[in-house]
């Protein structure tokens, strides 16, 4: 591969967020004259869709509110960032932010004619919504432990942020058949989930060259599909152009007449893997004539770094009454903030910028697959003094491990016009029946369990240890909210699976059914044994079984 273009520079450990486009002041500004125009009836409801969607601005269920979707490349969150975002949701809509299983922050409840002011007061703090949703190439996602983790082959932050770089200036940015995602994770935990994306990267090392496995067409949603393996390997510079040439195949080869086979994976899947791999061998090179930059490479592969952790969180460790990761920088460590599904007030969120700015030594916080906040480069003496200062705003019991902290949920029908269920409700109800009923706390925290709203799998359902996805149950009294099932998921390279659908569960009946399952678990498993294990140990029928005893609970009167 010829090297004769300028290299994009990329810095290890980065501290500053992606330099935006220089044009992207004028796109709102073009908005705002759109959301004029609807204001004062001349442009329609319709033509006004075609504008906002792909700016990241969605309508909410109840008419005449929205949500603003802003990008948080590679999760990488700056002190300024923050509190430009803190400030904002102080003025505009309902207070309360949501961080998503994409490491984005929406804004909720906000008035068509707010959502202009929104986009001008994000630019001054790097940050945009351009993206955030319609047919274009979304948030780039990463491991929230990246340069940190004592996994890592490398830290893989620097080129989440030179993808976006490049991706986030293209003028067919929202010219494609549907969305296009990227991940990159730093071993083979997959903690970004790189396996189940559009496109992913896994760092390896070769001959002491820091470089990627490569993984295409995979994705969650109704339909969900592990990607294949389309490069065993390439040097890290390499990586714009992949993500380009993978790019410019979707644009030509997705389907733009059936919306819901719009997806890469639908078109992974329809032409196979090998076909698509000699495409995208054959495209690659003329991404690279067409000038397309390679990354300069300056993250450097790491002297033998632990061995891979089928799950991250078995590196978590209570210190001080706070879950944190020893970082592989010895005396340092990053600390968990648990978010209730991913809310936080914006006070709250400004109160955690100060605290990053005193405490982290790179001022930043990461947002998480999760749906929490990382406060890294802590100071393992300053724990103390950092809990109290936690405990003051957020009480002490919000900051421990709790069966609160092992759920994921999408915001679903509460705000989401296509949600069937409301996902946070019933996640918190399981919650609060796992706290009560007297569980073996150990045997708690190696689920993670998944609600999505609806099939589309915003709450990341099919890859939960336990996943339930939204449905309607029809009943002698009408349609009654319900939850299909999805038990055995495994995340990892060369292992990620997702969950068998083993039956559906009323919404009221989901509390006593997870603590039948968690008890079920805690008393039958042999030791050290995961949940995907004895899944498989057990058989789906048992599994049936157990589900079918909750199926027909009575309706709540």
């Amino acid at each position: 591969m010829s090297h004769a273009h300028t290299p994009l520079s990329v810095r290890a450990c980065p501290a500053v967020p992606v330099c935006l486009p220089d044009d992207l002041s004028e796109d709102v500004e073009q908005y705002a004259r759109n959301v004029a125009s609807f204001c004062n009836g001349t442009l329609t409801a319709d033509e006004l869709k075609s504008h906002r969607v792909a700016r990241g601005i969605y309508e909410q269920r109840h008419d005449g509110t929205f949500i603003l979707r802003v990008r948080v490349p590679g999760g990488v969150l700056s002190v300024a960032q923050a509190r430009a975002v803190a400030g904002i949701s102080a003025k505009h809509g309902s207070g309360v932010l949501h961080f998503t299983t994409r490491q984005n922050i929406q804004f909720h409840g906000l008035w068509v004619n707010e959502t202009p002011e929104v986009m001008r007061e994000l630019l001054p703090a790097g940050l945009t919504a351009k993206g955030g949703g319609g047919n274009t190439s979304r948030n780039v996602a990463a491991c929230p432990y990246a340069g940190v983790c004592p996994a890592e082959r490398f830290d893989v932050t620097p080129y989440a942020l030179a993808v976006t770089a490049h991706l986030i200036r293209l003028p067919a940015f929202a010219d494609l058949p549907r969305k296009y995602k990227i991940a990159f994770s730093g071993c083979s935990a997959d903690c970004a989930l790189a396996c189940v994306t559009d496109l992913g990267f896994i760092a390896q090392v070769r001959d002491g060259v820091p470089g990627f496995c490569v993984y295409a067409g995979g994705g969650m949603g109704a339909v969900s599909r592990v990607g294949d393996r389309i490069e065993e390997w390439v040097p890290a510079e390499d990586v714009v152009r992949i993500a380009e040439t993978v790019r410019q195949l979707f644009h030509r080869v997705g389907d733009r007449q059936n919306r819901q086979r719009a997806r890469l994976r639908f078109a992974v899947e329809k032409m196979g893997v090998e076909a698509f791999r000699a495409l995208y061998r054959e495209t690659l090179p003329r991404t690279t004539d067409a000038g397309v930059p390679l990354c300069e490479t300056q993250s450097e592969p790491l002297p033998a770094p632990i061995a891979a952790p089928d799950d991250l969180r078995r590196l978590l460790t209570d210190v001080a009454a706070l879950t944190v990761l020893r970082q592989r920088q010895a005396g340092w460590v990053a600390v968990l903030i648990p978010l209730p599904f991913g809310e936080i007030d914006w006070r709250h969120l400004d109160v955690l910028a100060g605290l990053a700015e005193r405490f982290s030594a790179e001022k930043s916080l990461r947002t998480t697959q999760g749906q929490n906040l990382l406060l890294r480069f802590v100071r393992e003496t300053d724990l103390p003094e950092l809990r109290r200062e936690l405990e003051h705003v957020f009480g002490l019991e919000s900051l421990r491990r709790t069966p609160r902290h092992v759920f994921t949920a999408c915001t679903g029908a509460a705000t989401c016009r296509i949600g069937l269920c409301c996902s946070p409700d019933a996640a918190g109800a399981c919650a609060e029946a796992l706290a009560q009923a007297g569980l073996d706390p150990d045997a708690v925290q190696v689920f993670d369990i998944h609600f999505s709203g609806c099939p589309n799998a915003c709450g990341q359902h099919p890859i939960g240890t336990i996943g339930f996805s939204g449905a309607m149950r029809t009943t002698d009294e009408g349609s009654r909210p319900a939850y299909r099932v999805l038990l055995g998921a495994r995340r990892g390279e060369g292992r990620t699976r997702f969950g068998t659908p083993v039956g559906v569960v009323p919404d009221h009946a989901l509390p006593a059914f997870l603590v039948e399952l968690l008890r079920d678990f805690s008393a039958g498993r042999q030791v050290t044994e995961t949940p995907a294990n004895y899944f498989d140990r057990m058989g789906v029928a048992y599994f049936q079984t157990l589900v079918a005893r909750h199926t027909s609970a009575p309706d709540k009167a």
